[in-house]
């Protein structure tokens, strides 16, 4: 997109930066917690009458400071899991339900071109870890395109499995050639077992289906060893319906396939080479995020993101969000609903998503324009924002409601710059990451005259990520309270001493 799709720092973003310790153009860190140095998203579009309510969930890579994040719709960050790792990447963050409650959903390991070995983790609602998911049968380690949990016991995770095959039909030179076989598998999380196991070589997807050459990019891969296997295949989401049924989509076929839950075979085919659909009035190309919405005997109406083009090959001139339904008497395909970015648009060229919300509306993530928008059910967009630092990529966006108490207390960082009676004035920053229940804090100080003895100094409204308070006295003790909106105390945060040094 242009310069005009971003209007720099609206009111969460000036809140983030006049709370920040430094602060640079593209993130922003606090005196309370100067390890955390968070993304700035920059708003550009909000219409609080019509958005839907919850948090926004994103994961960006790339860029200054990648990890997993969760803000508020007034661009205020909610909770950083970043680690400070310069190798391993966080992917599809999102709120998911795990054994009877709301947990938190991952991935994290290590990006190999365009897809990743790692793990995906689950956090509890105090952002304690729950779970690990790893892959099973003696496969590669899992990647980074998909963390779904289905009916909160079980997770679909993909695996970028190299596999010899002959390759001669595709003027590859060696013999056997290599190609990186589409498989996924839905593991039991409680005890890692593979409930279920699938491999696009296996249930008959040929490298004829794919419009991505090898040799096209080293990311492509050439078919020569298992180290530049053709990445023909490329799936990119996997979803299960209610019927045991699956459905994935595959990125450089630009195709979705829905697939039998008892025997793996493909059921149907849509978009693609060999496509079971007539397409009535769109297309889609190099497509992500596949979900299923509704299903009956005769129709599937399903969800996706249409990026629409590859940067090789291109079908549409901007990405979308799309919902479309199948016919399945007639093998016709409409397009029910389509979600585009505000003007003039945007074509994001790998990644995104599109959820769509239980009020009706659509939260769409850009993929490689690491923005995201919500869309009323007509397409209208209500709501744009996007990270600021515009050599990032995110490669998922969601947004949900979410409910939180961290297991670690609150932070606190008091400094005045000078000790002893009749000093002052003594600033305190507040601030407990991951906490989303905080109405108001509770500050607790000592006078200079009586250092051990501590009372009530006041209470300040919760400002975002973090909340500053000023005393004109000097103090050279305190903590801080946190209080929910009902009154209830949360959490106290440890008791620490007045610093002469401004944090940082």
């Amino acid at each position: 997109m242009g310069t005009n799709w971003k209007k720099k720092l609206e009111l969460g973003s000036l809140l983030a930066l006049t709370t920040s310790l430094a602060d640079c153009a593209n993130w922003a860190s606090y005196q309370s917690r100067p390890d955390i140095r968070a993304p700035i998203l920059e708003i550009s579009l909000k219409n609080d009458s019509l958005i839907s309510p919850g948090y926004i969930f994103i994961a960006p890579y790339f860029g200054d400071v990648p990890g997993p994040y969760i803000y508020d719709t007034n661009a205020n960050l909610i909770w950083s899991g970043a680690d400070g790792s310069t190798t391993d990447i966080f992917q599809d963050l999102h709120a998911c339900a795990y054994n009877g409650s709301d947990h938190l959903c991952y991935f994290q390991g290590t990006q190999i071109g365009g897809y990743a070995r790692g793990q995906h983790e689950i956090l509890d609602s105090s952002y304690r870890p729950a779970a690990t998911v790893r892959s099973g049968n003696g496969l590669e380690m899992s990647d980074m395109h998909e963390s779904a949990v289905i009916n909160g016991t079980s997770m679909l995770i993909p695996i970028y499995q190299p596999r010899t095959t002959n390759l001669t039909a595709y003027n590859v030179p060696a013999n056997p050639g290599w190609v990186i076989d589409g498989v996924f598998q839905e593991i039991e999380i409680a005890t890692g077992a593979v409930v279920f196991q699938w491999s696009s070589l296996d249930q008959g997807i040929t490298p004829a289906e794919s419009y991505t050459p090898p040799g096209l990019n080293p990311v492509v891969g050439n078919g020569t060893s298992n180290a530049t296997a053709w990445d023909y295949f490329h799936i990119n989401s996997i979803d299960k319906n209610a019927a045991g049924d699956y459905l994935i989509s595959a990125r450089h076929t630009s195709g979705i396939y829905k697939l039998s839950g008892a025997t793996g075979a493909v059921l149907w085919r849509l978009g693609g080479k060999q496509s079971t659909f007539t397409q009535t009035n769109y297309n889609f190309s190099s497509q992500h995020d596949a979900r299923f919405l509704a299903e009956n005997a005769t129709t599937t109406v399903l969800s996706l993101f249409d990026n629409g083009s590859d940067n090789y090959r291109n079908t549409s001139a901007t990405s979308a969000g799309m919902v479309v339904a199948l016919d399945h008497t007639t093998n016709a395909s409409t397009l029910l609903r389509r979600y585009d970015a505000p003007a003039p648009g945007i074509r994001a060229w790998s990644q995104g998503s599109c959820q769509i919300l239980s009020s009706g509306n659509a939260f769409v993530g850009w993929g490689s324009t690491p923005a995201f928008s919500e869309h009323l059910a007509d397409g209208t967009p209500v709501f744009f924002a996007a990270v600021a630092d515009e050599h990032s990529m995110n490669y998922r966006a969601y947004k949900a409601d979410w409910s939180a108490v961290p297991s670690e207390p609150p932070a606190l960082r008091v400094y005045s710059p000078a000790a002893g009676a009749g000093a002052g004035p003594t600033t305190f920053w507040m601030s407990w990451n991951g906490a989303t229940g905080v109405d108001h804090w509770n500050i607790y100080a000592s006078a200079a005259g009586a250092p051990e003895q501590v009372v009530r100094l006041g209470t300040a409204g919760s400002g975002g990520f973090q909340t500053a308070f000023t005393s004109s006295a000097y103090h050279p003790k305190a903590f801080v309270e946190a209080v929910g909106g009902d009154g209830t105390s949360l959490a106290n945060s440890s008791t620490v001493d007045v610093s002469s040094t401004l944090p940082g």
